[in-house]
């Protein structure tokens, strides 16, 4: 891939072009302690937040960097897109989980038997069960 080439300017061009739109982004809603972004129900998007999030049967999707959030609840879906997010969820079996972007970490745990349908892109990104 010529796109990533060069593994130390993704890493440090991604950051800085993820926490630009993060501020760009309205409304902005500052978080005591955690960063700032946007949520809309199980979708995150922003800089350094910590959450535990119920997605109450919505899809849950995060957007940004440096973001370490714990999805609890009904998941039925996880899409991660960015730079070095931290992400927990429970799935139902055959749930789609997609990760896109460089050094983002998803740790997955199913309700019964089987696994999520799993697709990943970018560099350096990791995506394994629970133990």
């Amino acid at each position: 891939m010529t796109l990533f080439r060069n593994r130390r300017a993704v890493k440090f061009l991604l950051p800085a072009l993820s926490a630009s739109l993060a501020l760009s982004a309205s409304p902005l809603v500052a978080q005591p302690r955690q960063g700032a972004g946007t949520r809309d129900g199980a979708s995150i998007n922003g800089v350094d937040q910590a959450n535990q999030i119920d997605c109450q049967g919505r899809p849950a999707e995060v957007s940004g960097s440096g973001n370490r959030i714990n999805f609890i609840g009904d998941c039925p879906s996880l899409t991660v897109n960015g730079v070095d997010n931290q992400i927990d969820i429970l799935l139902p079996p055959g749930a789609d989980l997609r990760v896109a972007g460089v050094d983002n970490v998803v740790t997955w745990q199913i309700r019964g038997k089987g696994k999520p349908r799993i697709l990943v892109q970018g560099v350096d990104n990791q995506v394994r069960p629970s133990r």
